[in-house]
């Protein structure tokens, strides 16, 4: 177990106009408990035994008097692209919890546009180089994307985007077992020569909320039914295509105020057709679908969608999700939801 310092420089990236006021160069820190992992579960040795641990962040943002002090806890996986000796080069990605100590209020913060909770989501993304200097001590240096959302819980909400470049030191608190230090992969386990083809069939159904009482004066629910056919290409991936249908009630008050009268709510209803990609780790499997609606009465967000999903299967047959939707960055809605999957083989060969 190692316990690392980063320091981080950047700037806040502004995707909307309405940001432009908080356009400017921060710095930011993070507190990092790191473990590496020996091959102790099957996912581990398919993903070259990356690092986990959990992170502590804090940032000024720019010592901004409308955005305040940026805080988030988050675990976070570790995965190695390249390792040869003491050198790695790795992918991260966490997610966890932020707070934003400044968010809208129509009266006293009218200009922060960017959040409008207090609570919000807080995704990193960074590429990261490490070198182990010594028994104890690892070195390290990346570029990092911290982002900030509350996925459209509360409005408005065009969320906060940092791009960053860091520098840090860990300190390996606990002496390395030099017994374990080469690692393998395991015997065959029984009956993995035969490889099975088949094709998955999820289909699933998520509610979501949007907190839109700044804005309309009133909240709203989502509707998402859903359907992924997947086949697997290797051990951690899968591909295929989806059918998407969502029912979104804010669309009858969008439209109402562009002067748009809906005489049927059907006329709100979107179906849509999408490409999808699935990563595994274990029983957690993180989705990204990219689609096209086909229909829908509401078009201001154009015809494009991107869905960012996690699916925990907790039975062979039934699975729990939770879901982001987005429109080209800006997030749409949250949904929780629960589904069935089942599987229907199409051929089998036996490797020799």
């Amino acid at each position: 177990m190692l316990a690392e310092i980063k320091l981080n420089y950047g700037f806040l990236y502004a995707q909307h106009l309405e940001l432009e006021l908080f356009n400017s160069h921060l710095t930011a820190f993070e507190f990092t408990i790191l473990q590496e992992t020996y091959g102790k579960f099957k996912w581990e040795r398919t993903y070259a035994y990356p690092l986990i641990g959990m992170t502590f962040f804090y940032s000024g943002l720019g010592k901004s008097t409308y955005l305040g002090d940026a805080y988030a806890l988050f675990p976070f996986i570790d995965f190695p692209f390249y390792r040869h000796k003491n050198f790695m080069f790795n992918f991260r990605f966490g997610l966890g919890i932020g707070y934003i100590t400044k968010k809208f209020d129509r009266l006293s913060n009218y200009k922060d546009l960017a959040i409008g909770s207090h609570f919000n989501a807080a995704v990193s993304l960074m590429l990261e180089a490490r070198y182990r200097l010594s028994s104890r001590i690892m070195l390290s240096g990346g570029f990092n994307f911290q982002h900030f959302s509350n996925g459209t819980l509360k409005e408005p909400n065009y969320g906060l985007n940092l791009v960053l470049v860091n520098l840090g030191v860990a300190y390996r608190l606990v002496r390395e077992n030099q017994f374990i230090g080469d690692r393998f992969i395991p015997p065959t386990e029984p009956f993995s020569a035969i490889v099975h083809r088949y094709m998955e069939f999820n289909i699933g159904f998520a509610v979501g909320y949007k907190n839109m009482q700044e804005i309309y004066g009133e909240n709203f629910w989502v509707y998402h039914l859903y359907e992924n056919t997947f086949f697997q290409v290797s051990r951690k991936s899968k591909v295929g295509f989806g059918l998407d249908l969502s029912y979104d009630n804010s669309h009858i008050k969008i439209l109402e105020t562009h002067g748009i009268e809906v005489n049927n709510k059907l006329q709100i209803l979107r179906p849509g057709i999408n490409g999808a990609y699935e990563l595994l780790l274990s029983k957690l499997g993180f989705i990204i679908n990219l689609g096209y609606y086909l229909g829908g009465k509401e078009k201001s967000n154009g015809p494009l969608y991107e869905k960012f999903s996690f699916q925990y299967n907790v039975s062979k047959w039934f699975f729990v999700n939770v879901m982001l939707k987005v429109h080209f960055g800006r997030a749409d809605y949250i949904g929780w939801g629960v589904g069935y999957h089942f599987f229907q083989h199409y051929g089998k060969k036996t490797i020799k």
